[in-house]
């Protein structure tokens, strides 16, 4: 599916909210430790949700699990993509999820650095493409054809995320704020209709941050692409995402719109192992705004 395709199947600002992926009772243990308690999560189509929380919350536990790394030993996780009909997710192969439509990136970054630019997109790009090994040793019409389609989306999708100058260059050459989006590039060349980024802020600086802002709010609505976000940058989350869920220790115990969630008083506690009243600096930290003081108090007090 072309970047113009996606774009035309984008939802509308006043289109009923519809599920695109909906997660219930998911529990996973590896012996004796609890890694996911029951955790629900139900995601429309269209949205930027964002999974936050402290480190050890089980934040990547939930992606994995999502995306058939892991299976979870109970509940079910259901992606209903646009053409229809209802797929369980739990115990499906990671290649078999991503040709569902759902794509991911990694916390940390899994490119193949001794190829060039555009040999690691059109790779991804390949894996959606059914020519068989005799077709292509033998250079026949079918793998010429879908050679020609891997080129043009790969080229597509790097001039998407700003990379298509550095095609011919080998992937270990480039920024480390390149490499998350040349990781962003090569997931998209495979066509999702859900997208998981899995801390793509993580080693970034500022301006790359804002970049990458940029970067997901076009993916989401040029592309039409569902976007589920686990950021440990707050300032980045609370400015992108449409709504936000919060785990600790495997179990949500927060969700809603950006403002709600940061101001919530459970959350707090969470990330800072204190009460909201007890440490207003880190709070702050938290919620992305300056400490205030409370009327009638002084440094002296």
């Amino acid at each position: 599916m072309t970047a113009d395709a996606l774009t035309k199947n984008a939802p509308g600002a006043g289109a009923p909210a519809t599920p695109v992926l909906e997660a219930t009772g998911v529990t996973l243990r590896f012996g004796g430790l609890t890694c996911l308690d029951d955790v629900r999560l139900r995601m429309s189509r269209g949205e930027i949700l964002a999974v936050i929380g402290p480190n050890g919350a089980g934040k990547t536990s939930l992606f994995n699990s999502l995306t058939g790394a892991y299976v979870p030993q109970r509940g079910t996780i259901t992606f209903l993509p646009r053409g229809g009909g209802a797929h369980e997710l739990r115990g499906r192969k990671p290649h078999r999820v991503s040709r569902l439509g759902v794509a991911r990136t990694f916390q940390n970054i899994r490119l193949f650095g001794a190829l060039t630019v555009l040999e690691n997109v059109k790779i991804a790009v390949e894996t959606r493409q059914r020519t068989d090994p005799i077709s292509i040793m033998l250079g026949l019409p079918n793998a010429r054809r879908d050679e020609r389609e891997s080129d043009r989306r790969a080229h597509e999708m790097l001039r998407f995320v700003g990379l298509e100058g550095r095609i011919n260059e080998l992937a270990s050459a480039l920024s480390y704020g390149e490499q998350r989006r040349l990781e962003i590039a090569r997931a998209l060349a495979t066509a999702p209709e859900l997208l998981l980024l899995d801390e793509p802020a993580a080693g970034t600086n500022p301006t790359e941050k804002r970049d990458l802002e940029t970067l997901i709010r076009r993916i989401n609505r040029d592309l039409g692409v569902s976007v589920l976000l686990i950021e440990h940058d707050m300032r980045l989350v609370m400015s992108v995402a449409d709504r936000v869920v919060v785990l600790n220790f495997g179990r949500v115990i927060a969700e809603g719109a950006p403002a709600e969630v940061q101001r919530d008083a459970a959350v707090i506690e969470a990330y800072l192992g204190a009460s909201a009243e007890e440490d207003r600096a880190a709070v702050a930290e938290v919620t992305g705004e300056e400490p205030i003081e409370e009327p009638g108090r002084d440094g002296d007090d």
